[in-house]
């Protein structure tokens, strides 16, 4: 509900000086209304409810009272009809142009909800490697808000669907960063190709939260541990350093599930098939662990 609140507010917002002349407009008329008599009222000015009908309708070119009482009121109902026009006809119009604009009311729809997470993750890139690190995220259940630059990515409209805030900017602006959620996010995933454009985002978000946990994507895993300890990266990866490992264990037979990196060694996990006549078949797992280095 909040949500949908700030939605509201957003597209309401260009209209905000038209509420007020409306509401200039009735402030007036009512008060015109109310310091006069009317012979149809037995000489006694209208109630207030009435002073503001009456102003209500002189925007509709629909008086109350006719003809009208005072000069006064007789100019106001010449000169409101139009101003109703202008006010009235004209923003509903706007508002319902606005409304109806499908690609204007997601992209601040998107803007909303991204604006409305608190302790997210902020992805930026859509490529093959950030739309896999998404459906991970989501397995875990974490609040992501995506970055996307290109609005023809093959991945985005899959992303759309898992109903997370998908915003169509560049990365590199800081009120793109700013409209996903950074200064409130407690992680930013930078996953595009382009190394300088993902240092530069990394220091940006740095920048604009410096309690945030960055992880950068670079091409040379060499380079990528030298930038994570000049810049104070939290973690920068190479997805070919990471996908090497794996690789090489499926070309060592059995059933690879995932490597991963502890300490600087690269672990293996393994699904191995124990035939009846193993040496394994009977043992315990700390029996295997005692005897193997596994």
């Amino acid at each position: 509900m909040y949500t949908l609140w700030r939605y509201l507010r957003t597209l309401v917002a260009p209209f905000r000086w038209t509420f007020v002349a409306l509401a200039l407009a009735l402030c007036v008329g009512t008060t015109l209304y109310l310091v006069t008599p009317h012979h149809d009222l037995a000489g006694h000015a209208p109630p207030p409810h009435l002073a503001l009908y009456g102003a209500w309708m002189a925007l509709f070119a629909q008086p109350i009272f006719s003809p009208p009482e005072t000069w006064y009121l007789a100019l106001m109902c010449a000169l409101y009809p139009l101003l109703g026009f202008i006010l009235l006809g004209e923003g509903i119009v706007r508002l319902s142009l606005l409304l109806l604009s499908r690609e204007h009311g997601e992209k601040e729809w998107m803007k909303v909800m991204a604006k409305a997470h608190r302790n997210h993750v902020v992805l930026c890139g859509l490529g093959h490697l950030g739309a896999r690190i998404l459906d991970q995220l989501l397995l875990t259940g974490a609040q992501v808000v995506v970055l996307e630059r290109d609005p023809l990515a093959s991945s985005l409209a899959q992303a759309k669907g898992t109903g997370v805030p998908v915003l169509i900017r560049d990365m590199k602006d800081d009120q793109a960063l700013i409209d996903a959620g950074v200064e409130h996010a407690r992680c930013l995933i930078i996953a595009t190709n382009d190394d300088m454009a993902n240092l530069e985002v990394a220091l940006d978000a740095r920048r604009l939260n410096p309690k945030i946990k960055v992880l950068m994507r670079m091409f040379d895993q060499r380079i990528a541990d030298k930038i994570k300890d000049a810049f104070t990266i939290d973690q920068a990866f190479s997805s070919a350093a990471l996908a090497a490992p794996l690789v090489a264990a499926m070309a060592q037979g059995g059933r690879v599930l995932a490597t991963y990196p502890i300490g600087g060694v690269v672990y293996t996990t393994t699904e191995l098939r124990v035939e009846t006549a193993s040496a394994l078949a009977g043992r315990t797992i700390a029996e295997v662990e005692a005897t193997y280095s596994v």
